[in-house]
């Protein structure tokens, strides 16, 4: 009589499968990202992707859909309506990126280290490339941030809108989008009084601060801009590397 042992249990557990629509969306993505297929291009009709990929129509439909909400194609309709691809605008990215920010949630910390590492660089880059326009809104966000501390406004929004343009004034839109998202989600998890300041002297002492870089964005000294705003976002690391700024002025 031959005894045949029982298997034993190899702790494989549950097999994820990926779902069909998903990998369709992943292989049209990585053509459109490759330039396999060009930007302008038309996709192939509904049906002839279902035909083409084997897939059902729900299928492809979800694919396509993931894909639009990317920015990577376009929806037309009428009679020579289609999926035209394209490229995601600034204003996706950004939006794309603060979602995921905020629903990932990072902690504070981590999201004032990520300001520390971009945000002098965009005062540099803004001291070097600034217009006439932006310096007169830089200079109208700090008269109205101090007739807020009067009472006659919003200190907190003031103090978004000029980060906001100073990250603009740099010209480096990728710069710019981080710094929005990653601004937007720190001062999400801030509560009110902190963002405020601790009292009347430190909003003062804050808006002295954005004073003095805006004048030395005026001036064109990104390494002076670059040094200010690295002290006034609090960062001893930058400003021990950089005492007088990345470069001399």
């Amino acid at each position: 009589m031959v005894v045949t042992e029982s298997a034993q249990p190899i702790g494989l557990g549950a097999v994820s499968v990926p779902r069909p629509a998903d990998v369709f969306a992943e292989t049209l993505r990585h053509r459109i990202l490759d330039g396999d297929i060009p930007v302008g291009s038309m996709l192939p009709a509904e049906r002839q992707l279902v035909e083409d990929s084997g897939l059902t129509r729900s299928a492809v439909r979800e694919a396509l859909a993931q894909l639009q909400r990317e920015g990577l194609i376009a929806v037309r309709t009428g009679r020579r309506g289609g999926s035209v691809v394209t490229r995601p605008t600034a204003s996706e990215v950004l939006r794309s990126v603060r979602l995921n920010l905020e629903g990932w949630a990072p902690s504070s910390e981590m999201l004032m280290e990520s300001r520390v590492a971009i945000e002098p660089w965009c005062a540099y880059f803004a001291a070097e490339r600034r217009s006439e326009g932006d310096l007169a809104e830089l200079r109208e966000i700090n008269e109205r941030t101090a007739r807020a501390l009067e009472g006659h406004g919003d200190f907190v929004e003031c103090k978004v809108a000029w980060h906001s343009a100073v990250s603009r004034a740099g010209r480096n839109e990728v710069l710019f989008t981080l710094v929005e998202a990653v601004s937007r989600a720190a001062y999400r998890q801030f509560d009110r009084t902190t963002l405020q300041g601790e009292d009347a002297d430190s909003r003062l002492r804050s808006l002295q601060v954005h004073e003095a870089v805006t004048d030395a964005i005026a001036r064109q000294k990104p390494g002076l801009a670059f040094k200010l705003m690295g002290n006034h976002l609090n960062a001893p690391s930058i400003v021990d590397e950089f005492p007088d700024g990345p470069v001399t002025d």
